[in-house]
């Protein structure tokens, strides 16, 4: 068997069997997915953990590799529930769910748009490389492969199986199996870890009832797996408090959107300078009326939003070139937390107060008062309205056990044993607000906040 092997710090080894599938080692090659070598996995997450650099790419290959071992398991016990094209679909999805990310992952979608919907739009194009090479192996892939990533159903892409979607996109997929260990190595911050081997070795297809209506095949694990279950759970806890939430990673991300929007700003004022000077793939994205083509977000890249942003440093405008400045050389902005339902929020009058203080300091409040409002369950557990209707395995994690009352099938913060998971997979967890601003006024606004 002739293989491909990539090196991988997770995995030892990642191989791709050239024999039988060809194609994918020519998807990889695609300058879509060579992009992702250009795009960091975890955004702005350095400036806490200098060792979060890996990419996009390195991310993708994993998942890629994931989506193998759960095929190769599968195939042993449920080969006949994959349709002839099934697998090809399945791997290209695997590796190309990401394609739709801009600069720093996360931490630019607001500006760039929907890495989803994004990835989607690069692969249904017919001029895109990874759609002709997909076309090449069969006509459908492309729409088949859209269909698998795409958040929602869209017209004119096929209906995807469940259980396949699944694995793509859901409480626990691929995806998920590989960044949760794959960040955890990288950061420093061993809390990613988890029995990722005993979820996808132990994992069953098993017919039931979807939203209370239609049966159909679907995602469940034995009773005996709940503990790994559990374990990857926390994990997910563990990782969105320590990492991706982490203060000081939100600070500097929404500094970035900030830098981002002054910039527009500035473009918009009849600064014709300012706009030629724009390195040309972000120039139609902040330029008046700018009409960006689908190629010119393929060029946009960590790469050169950094070189823009150093750039920006020497710019005439001084609330830009002090933006810029204070992301490049962490110069950190003091940061107050408020948790609570809505009413325990600073009030208008409050805020008012904040963005006036601003003003007479000489700081314009629509750049230098940062807010970041989150409020991400790790796991949010189905709850029907009705009763006696079952379930819905479409957004759950479902586990089965023939011993157990009704159907078998029980959601996994409802599985005896497992009473802990309660404390993470509340209904509605109370928000987090988070106000950033310059340090050297932190003592006085810290005072106006309370």
């Amino acid at each position: 068997m002739a293989q491909k092997l990539f090196r991988d710090p997770l995995y030892d080894y990642i191989a791709i069997d050239i024999d039988k599938h060809p194609w994918l080692l020519k998807l990889i090659n695609c300058p879509e997915v060579q992009r992702l070598r250009y795009i960091s996995q975890l955004g702005l997450s350095q400036f806490t953990y200098p060792g979060s650099t890996h990419s996009r790419f390195s991310h993708s290959l994993g998942v890629l590799h994931m989506m193998q071992q759960c095929l190769e398991y599968l195939n042993r016990d449920y080969g006949d529930y994959f349709n002839n094209g099934d697998e090809d679909a399945l791997l290209a999805a695997a590796l190309l769910h990401d394609i739709g990310h801009g600069p720093f992952s996360h931490a630019t979608e607001d500006f760039f748009g929907n890495h989803e919907e994004k990835s989607v739009q690069i692969i249904a194009r017919s001029e895109s490389a990874v759609n002709k090479v997909l076309t090449e192996v069969d006509g459908e892939l492309p729409a088949k492969v859209a269909a698998l990533i795409a958040k929602e159903p869209q017209e004119g892409l096929p209906q995807p199986l469940l259980w396949q979607k699944a694995l793509i996109s859901s409480p626990l997929d691929v995806d998920r199996l590989d960044y949760l260990r794959r960040d955890s190595l990288a950061s420093g911050a061993e809390y990613g870890n988890f029995d990722w081997f005993r979820i996808l070795r132990t994992m069953t297809l098993k017919e039931k009832t979807i939203k209370g209506e239609e049966k159909a095949i679907w995602l469940v694990w034995p009773d005996k797996t709940k503990y790994a279950l559990e374990e990857y759970l926390f994990a997910r806890f563990y990782m969105y408090q320590s990492v991706y939430f982490h203060h000081t990673t939100r600070g500097f991300e929404k500094l970035l959107l900030k830098i981002l929007e002054r910039a527009k700003d500035v473009a918009a004022n009849n600064n014709k300078t300012f706009r030629e000077n724009i390195l040309w793939p972000l120039r139609s994205f902040l330029i008046p009326d700018g009409k960006p083509q689908p190629d010119d977000f393929l060029y946009l890249t960590d790469n050169i939003m950094t070189a823009q942003i150093t750039l920006w440093q020497r710019d005439k405008d001084k609330i830009l070139s002090d933006l810029t400045h204070r992301l490049l050389f962490r110069n950190k902005l003091a940061w107050k937390e408020i948790q609570g339902t809505e009413m325990e929020m600073p009030d208008p009058d409050t805020i008012l107060k904040v963005r006036n203080y601003l003003q007479e300091q000489g700081k314009d409040h629509n750049y230098y008062f940062l807010k970041d409002k989150t409020q991400a369950p790790v796991y949010k557990p189905y709850r029907t309205v009705s009763e006696t209707e079952d379930q819905s395995s479409a957004n759950s994690i479902i586990l089965y056990d023939p011993s157990w009352e009704r159907t078998g099938f029980l959601e996994i913060s409802d599985v005896p044993g497992l009473q802990r998971l309660k404390v993470i997979t509340v209904e509605k967890p109370p928000p987090i607000m988070r106000y950033y601003f310059p340090k050297e006024h932190e003592t006085q606004i810290k005072k106006l906040l309370t």
